[in-house]
């Protein structure tokens, strides 16, 4: 059996000159970059999220929520109809005011109205019950025309007798005629053809005319 190496004593210091022996060549520090572990090759693989919200909504909810979706576009079609219907009404609103001012200053069609008193007519009725023209006055009942001519013997508007109603006097009917054109100097209101009574435009444009037929 080989006797083991032999390994030579160091000497200690020398305490006068303080020198340390010579140990050979010192051993080198490690490397500390050769500590640390290696490096993965890949990133991690990243948790995988939950399901979004959308994908926990049932069925019914989501059903529920296309109805509501639905319902807010109608709604929003109504919406407009009836601004744009609303636009229109207030041009007919304007026409309408437009028409009033002028018919007040005296420079656009005007209206007119008033009564025929069928007299000595109805005597059997109570006042306030339904009338008609009898006899020689069968043609004055509720739906006569009633014409409205200017000087020159042109019509210029037309309208129709309402219901009778018995009064005190006999048998009257009221009337309305609308768009008489204005500006001539006189104008004749004639019932049926009973002959034309004349009028002038401000007894026209101030309404209430009364008539009587009879005796």
């Amino acid at each position: 059996m080989p006797d083991p190496e032999h390994v030579p004593a160091i000497p200690p210091p020398d305490p006068e000159s303080g020198a340390v022996p010579d140990r050979g060549p010192a051993e080198a520090a490690p490397d500390p970059a050769e500590s640390l572990p290696a490096m993965p090759d890949h990133a991690p693989p990243v948790p995988a999220l939950p399901g979004s919200r959308w994908s926990r909504l049932s069925r019914i909810t989501v059903l529920l929520l296309g109805v509501g979706l639905g319902a807010a576009a109608v709604g929003a079609g109504w919406l407009t109809t009836a601004l744009l219907d609303g636009g229109t009404d207030s041009s007919d609103h304007s026409l309408t005011v437009a028409e009033a001012d002028a018919e007040a200053a005296g420079t656009g069609p005007f209206s007119t109205d008033g009564t025929i008193t069928l007299l000595s007519v109805g005597g059997a009725l109570d006042v306030g019950e339904l009338c008609s023209g009898t006899g020689g006055y069968s043609d004055v009942d509720f739906g006569t025309q009633v014409n409205i001519t200017d000087v020159a013997g042109t019509l210029v508007a037309h309208g129709s007798l309402g219901l009778g109603e018995k009064t005190d006097d006999g048998c009257a009917f009221p009337f309305t005629v609308d768009d008489i054109t204005p500006g001539s100097k006189f104008y004749t209101v004639e019932v049926s053809h009973r002959g034309g009574l004349t009028q002038t435009e401000a007894d026209l444009r101030t309404g209430g005319l009364a008539f009587t037929l009879g005796d």
